[in-house]
C-alpha cells in the first residue's frame, strides 16, 4: 500500500508540474501578442472606425427605412449581428499573426521550447478572444442608443455569447493559418471568405426571409449559429432556431476545430 501511494504521488506532482508550465506558457504567449496589438494603435483605431461605420449605416442609415423586424426597431434587430460581425472578422483574422510568426522564424523558436506544441495556438486564442471580447463589452455599451434594453442579466450572457464566438472563430483562423502556409494566399482565402461568412448569417436581415436554397447555404455558415444565440439573448427572443441548438453547435463546431488545431500545431 505504501509502495503504491509513493508510486502515484509523483506522477500526480509531475502532471500539475506540466499543466503549470503549459497554462504557463499559453499566459506567457498571450501576454507578448497583447502587447504587440496595443502598442499598434493604428489597428484598434482602424477597428473603431469599422464599428463606427456599421453601426451609421446599418444601425441608423437603415432605420429609416426599413420601419421593424417584427416587434423590434431595425436598428435593435441588427445591432447584435453589427458586434457578431466585428467579432467574428478580427477572431478569424487573428490567425495571420500565426503565420507572420511562422514566416519570419519566430515559431521555429518558439517550437524548441520545453512545452506542448498546442501552447503556442492556444495563447494566441487566448490573445486574439480576450481584446475582442473587451471590444465587444464597448460596443455593448451603445445599446441603449439603438433601443436595445439591457439588462445586468443580458449584458452577462451576451458578454458570454461573444466570448464563446471570438474563442471559436479565433480557432478557426489559426487553422487555416496552419493549413495554408503563404502569407499573401493566407489573406487573400481570408478576405474571400469574410464577406459572404458576415453577410449570409443574417446579421443584416432575417434568415427567414430569405430564399429556401439561400437559408440552407446560411444554415451551413457557423457565424449564422453566434448571431442567432446573441439576437436571442440580447433580444429576449426571436431567433431563427432554439438557443440551445445554436449554443449546441457553436460547442460541436469548437471542438471540430480544436481537433484539426491539435493535428495540425506547429506546422
Amino acid at each position: 500500500m505504501t509502495t503504491a501511494t509513493t508510486v502515484v504521488a509523483p506522477s500526480l506532482a509531475a502532471g500539475d508540474g506540466r499543466l503549470r508550465v503549459a497554462l504557463r506558457a499559453i499566459g506567457v504567449i498571450a501576454h507578448r501578442d497583447l502587447l504587440r496589438q496595443v502598442k499598434r494603435p493604428g489597428v484598434l483605431f482602424s477597428q473603431a472606425v469599422q464599428i463606427l461605420f456599421f453601426v451609421l449605416v446599418y444601425a441608423v442609415g437603415f432605420d429609416g427605412m426599413i420601419d421593424s423586424v417584427g416587434s423590434v426597431s431595425f436598428s435593435a434587430y441588427v445591432f447584435p449581428g453589427i458586434i457578431a460581425i466585428q467579432v467574428v472578422s478580427i477572431g478569424v483574422a487573428s490567425g495571420q499573426t500565426y503565420a507572420w510568426d511562422r514566416e519570419y522564424g519566430v515559431l521555429r523558436e518558439l517550437l524548441v521550447a520545453p512545452v506542448p506544441r498546442v501552447c503556442l495556438p492556444l495563447g494566441k486564442v487566448a490573445a486574439g478572444a480576450g481584446m475582442v471580447t473587451v471590444q465587444s463589452v464597448v460596443m455593448l455599451a451603445f445599446s441603449p442608443l439603438v433601443g436595445v434594453e439591457l439588462t445586468p442579466g443580458r449584458f452577462v450572457a451576451a458578454v458570454g455569447c461573444y466570448a464563446l464566438a471570438a474563442v471559436v472563430f479565433s480557432v478557426i483562423g489559426l487553422c487555416l493559418a496552419t493549413l495554408i502556409k503563404r502569407v499573401q494566399t493566407l489573406q487573400a482565402t481570408v478576405q474571400l471568405a469574410m464577406f459572404p461568412m458576415l453577410f449570409l448569417s443574417g446579421s443584416v436581415f432575417s434568415a427567414q426571409d430569405a430564399p429556401d436554397w439561400l437559408g440552407w447555404i446560411m444554415h451551413l455558415n457557423p457565424m449564422t449559429y453566434a448571431v442567432d444565440l446573441a439576437r436571442q439573448v440580447l433580444l429576449g427572443g426571436g431567433g431563427l432556431l432554439p438557443w440551445w441548438t445554436d449554443l449546441g453547435a457553436m460547442g460541436a463546431i469548437l471542438l471540430l476545430v480544436l481537433v484539426v488545431l491539435r493535428l495540425r500545431s506547429g506546422r
